[in-house]
């Protein structure tokens, strides 16, 4: 049977992952029946530009949406700090949710979920699409085979560029009280890698954090201290031959008045109303950090050593998993129109050293498609069905959701009280909440 699909939230991301692939590879499997956001042009410009005529909702007339196109399931791509009302309320109508890491931003907020998905009979499935990865998803499973023996210690360190990077400053990702801030909104995808890898729970975190590239503060910044927080936007910035972040990635803007680089995180070509998605990096409205490193403890005795870089010259993360058995180590570029350098063919590859053997390297085959090949394949298995032949699972439900949240909200906690901040006490709060 088809499943009835609404889409809450019609950002870029959802326009790709929930609406634009759905409706060209997924026919036989789903129908979108509503899509609902804030912005009502937004969704009519996302119609005509389809020739499409999917019904359309603002947020109070999300109840409405429910009873009267009967999804089967709601799909969660709007402001971070607003999935848990719709995660909520649907569940309580019985509707399945799918929704966009992060699953919330606080720990109340995640009290609240946890509390309606234990009351209600519903799903809850979490799109944490790095697990779907070809390279991700042989990772766990060298590690489920036991060739790396007990593991002890992680290390992952994960690179933004200067233009991915820049973008989180840009747009309402930039608001602490919207995102959570990029150790929840962004880290959230690795703390749940490292947990799926390993199969533990964080108990304990330590780190520190700071703003060093965007804000007012930014060491880049060519704004006087008369111009900065004026509300300039990027296209029209008297001041962007100025600006290395512009100049880096929109030249041929400046130069021709055409069209700036694009990928599903922004996309200047889409029209807003009353909002900019090219608001100034060095706004002093920012109140999030770009630079994170943490130690974190889990519960079965491993140690994770990681770090977040929000302006890099190149974007992708490094990783090593060290057992008792063994170490795996992998590399992994990302944005590759925006890589400054030839990639080196073997990043690409798996390394897998016996504690007493030699190199193994082991390629991966990704058939293509949105990060990494993973968004593919998240969604065959949230629209089709799980994939039989798989030695692991890859599906993330509300719990899963949570810890990856609390990790992030303990980093935060971390940064601001100059101390370690135990992840067990904050989850003990909700599962007794």
């Amino acid at each position: 049977m088809k499943k009835r699909l609404a889409v809450v939230g019609v950002s870029n991301r959802a326009m790709y992952l929930f609406l634009d692939l759905p409706l060209k590879n997924y026919k036989r499997h789903c129908d979108i029946v509503a899509m609902l956001d804030r912005d009502r042009s937004r969704m009519l410009s996302y119609n005509s530009s389809r020739n499409t005529n999917i019904p359309i909702f603002v947020p109070d007339e999300f109840e409405k949406m429910l009873t009267q196109c009967r999804p089967d399931i709601v799909a969660i791509a709007c402001c971070d700090a607003d999935h848990h009302h719709y995660v909520i309320d649907s569940l309580r109508h019985g509707v399945d949710v799918i929704v966009e890491k992060p699953l919330t931003t606080d720990e109340k907020k995640c009290a609240a979920i946890a509390k309606a998905a234990r009351e209600n009979k519903a799903k809850i499935t979490v799109t944490f699409n790095y697990r779907y990865t070809p390279a991700t998803t042989k990772i766990r499973e060298i590690i489920a085979d036991g060739k790396v023996g007990r593991i002890v210690s992680v290390d992952l360190n994960w690179y933004l560029d200067t233009y991915h990077g820049s973008s989180y400053f840009q747009r309402w990702n930039r608001l602490r009280e919207v995102s959570g801030g990029l150790s929840v909104h962004k880290a959230c995808h690795h703390f749940d890698l490292v947990r799926w890898w390993i199969g533990q729970n964080v108990s304990e975190v330590f780190a520190y954090g700071a703003l060093n590239f965007y804000g007012p503060n930014g060491v880049h910044n060519p704004l006087t201290p008369q111009e900065i927080g004026d509300g300039r936007t990027c296209p029209t910035c008297n001041k962007r031959t100025l600006c290395k972040y512009y100049m880096r990635w929109n030249r041929d803007e400046y130069r021709s008045g055409g069209t700036a680089k694009i990928d599903d995180h922004i996309d200047i070509a889409q029209k807003y109303d009353g909002y900019s998605p090219r608001q100034c990096i060095y706004d002093p409205a920012i109140n999030i950090e770009d630079t994170y490193a943490a130690v974190i403890r889990y519960n079965g005795g491993v140690f994770l050593n990681y770090s977040l870089n929000g302006s890099v010259p190149y974007e992708g993360f490094r990783l090593g998993i060290n057992g008792t058995e063994g170490r795996i180590e992998y590399k992994e570029l990302h944005g590759e129109n925006r890589i400054p350098f030839t990639p080196d063919p073997c990043d690409s590859r798996i390394t897998y050293i016996p504690m007493f053997g030699g190199r193994e390297q082991i390629d991966v085959v990704n058939d293509g498609g949105g990060h990494g090949g993973g968004d593919p394949l998240l969604l065959d298995e949230l629209l089709i069905g799980h994939d039989s032949l798989l030695k692991v699972s890859r599906t993330a439900d509300w719990r899963d959701g949570i810890e990856s949240v609390l990790t992030g909200v303990a980093v935060y906690k971390s940064v601001l009280e100059h101390r370690s901040v135990s992840v067990d006490e904050l989850r003990s709060k909700i599962f007794q909440a």
